[in-house]
Formats: structure tokens, C-alpha cells, sequence
């Protein structure tokens, strides 16, 4: 699938496909039983607890109902928010997905939002209508896109998110003596985080082009920010060069704040 993005660069993905999505889920199924199951427990024995401590006798006789309402509670709290704050808080993942290397985006290439992820997982509950996930499997079966239909209201998709690779590979420290462009480093803190997503992806990308799009994409790429900087547009070394040092200094100071 390839996904043009606002700054008009096109990048290729690859689907999630069923099996890797099912993977996911029965992980996170897990993670949320267990994390339901802990919260019942503790409850259970706070439960136990209070008619010890109750001197009036009232409590033991409530002890049942509010131990249910607990666990009830904790249910939807954890059934309702654990796609939704894990897909907003971690960049479209949850520790299934994660661990499965899989992550939700926009059908822009954008991240997803907290709007996105309150959409999809909130009609998650359409996709397990009639038993574990029926329709929603089936759905993802017959999309050209593999999307599910809370991908289809909020305009998301999942996909296999690409192993980092080592783009730099000149040894190069974070010195600005040492880099060709130091001056970019006067200009770092414009760099808003989805454009430094789109710098590091055509960097670990540009092995996979040819020689011709690839130089094409860093001038573009390496223009866009230097319109951005006001500056001139001309460079002591390559495009790629110059990119490679704007995402080295982002990340340095990323890690410094």
C-alpha cells in the first residue's frame, strides 16, 4: 500500500494481514483478562476484609453487591480503555501489536490521535457482534486495505511496522565541528515530530529506491525544511548528508530534554 502524505512524499507499507492482527489481539485479550482478574482478586480480599473491621454489621451484608460492582467497574474500565488510551498514549500500538510489530496510522501516514483511537475502538463492539470477532474478521477479509470497520470510521489502517535500520553508518558524534551542516542546529527546534517521522523513514526507506527517486526525495525533503528555516537552498554537501544530520541533531536533543 502506498500512502501519499501532506507533504506530498509517497511511502510504501505493508498490510497487517489477519493472522498478525489476531496474534496481536489474543496478546492484549491476555494482558486484559489477567489485569481484570488481579483487580476481582484484590477486591475480593479488600472485600473479605471489611466485615473484620466493621463493627456495625453492616458491611458484610453489602460486601457481596459491592464486590461485584467493583469487578464490574474494572471490567469496563479495562475493557473500554485499554485499546483506547494504549493506541493514543504509545503512536497507535498496544503491547499485542507491539510486540507483534505491527502499528495503526492514518490512511495519510499520519499518526493517529486520540479522536482516531476513541472512534475504532469504540466500534470494536460491532466487530464481535454474534461471538469472538466474527464479523469483524470477515471484514478485514474482503478490505482491499484490511481494515476492520472501526478502521473505516476513523480513517485508519494497520500496518507492519519496518525493523529501525542503521542510517548514519559514518561514525559521526553529535559534534556540530563535525557535521558538514552545523548550522543546523540554530534550526533543529522547528523540526515539528511529523516531520522528523517522515525524515527517518525516508532514511531507513532509501535503500529500497531507486537512485534516481531516492535523490529526488531527499532534494524535496531537504528543500521543505530549508523553506521552512527561510534559508537558502544551497548545501556544502548531498541531501542525504544534510537530513541525515537534521534527524541525528533532532534525536540528541529529544534525548537532552
Amino acid at each position: 500500500m502506498i500512502i501519499q502524505t501532506p507533504e506530498s512524499v509517497g511511502f510504501q507499507y505493508v498490510l497487517a494481514g489477519v493472522g498478525s492482527r489476531a496474534a496481536a489481539f489474543t496478546l492484549d485479550w491476555g494482558i486484559r483478562f489477567l489485569s481484570i482478574l488481579v483487580i476481582f482478586v484484590l477486591a475480593s480480599l479488600f472485600g473479605s476484609l471489611l466485615p473484620v473491621l466493621d463493627f456495625t454489621g453492616l458491611v458484610k451484608s453489602a460486601s457481596k453487591t459491592w464486590i461485584m460492582a467493583v469487578a464490574v467497574l474494572a471490567y469496563g474500565i479495562v475493557d473500554l480503555g485499554y485499546f483506547f488510551f494504549f493506541e493514543a498514549l504509545w503512536n497507535g500500538q498496544t503491547p499485542g501489536k507491539r510486540k507483534q510489530g505491527l502499528r495503526v496510522i492514518r490512511i495519510n501516514g499520519q499518526p493517529i490521535g486520540w479522536l482516531e483511537s476513541a472512534i475504532r475502538n469504540l466500534l470494536r463492539a460491532v466487530d464481535v457482534l454474534a461471538g469472538f470477532y466474527p464479523l469483524g474478521l470477515i471484514v478485514i477479509f474482503f478490505s482491499p486495505n484490511h481494515q476492520r470497520i472501526g478502521d473505516y470510521a476513523a480513517g485508519t489502517v494497520v500496518v507492519v511496522e519496518e525493523k529501525p535500520k542503521a542510517f548514519l553508518g559514518r561514525g559521526r558524534s553529535p559534534d556540530t565541528k563535525s557535521l558538514v551542516h552545523p548550522e543546523i542546529e540554530n534550526y533543529i527546534t522547528l523540526v515539528e515530530p511529523s516531520q522528523y517521522r517522515i525524515l527517518k523513514s525516508f532514511l531507513q526507506r532509501r535503500g529500497e529506491m531507486d537512485e534516481k527517486h531516492r535523490h529526488e526525495l531527499a532534494r524535496l525533503l531537504a528543500h521543505q525544511l530549508l523553506e521552512k528555516w527561510k534559508r537558502p537552498a544551497r548545501l556544502k554537501g548531498s541531501y542525504e548528508v544534510f537530513l541525515e544530520e537534521a534527524v541525528m541533531l533532532y534525536e540528541e536533543r529529544k534525548r537532552a530534554i
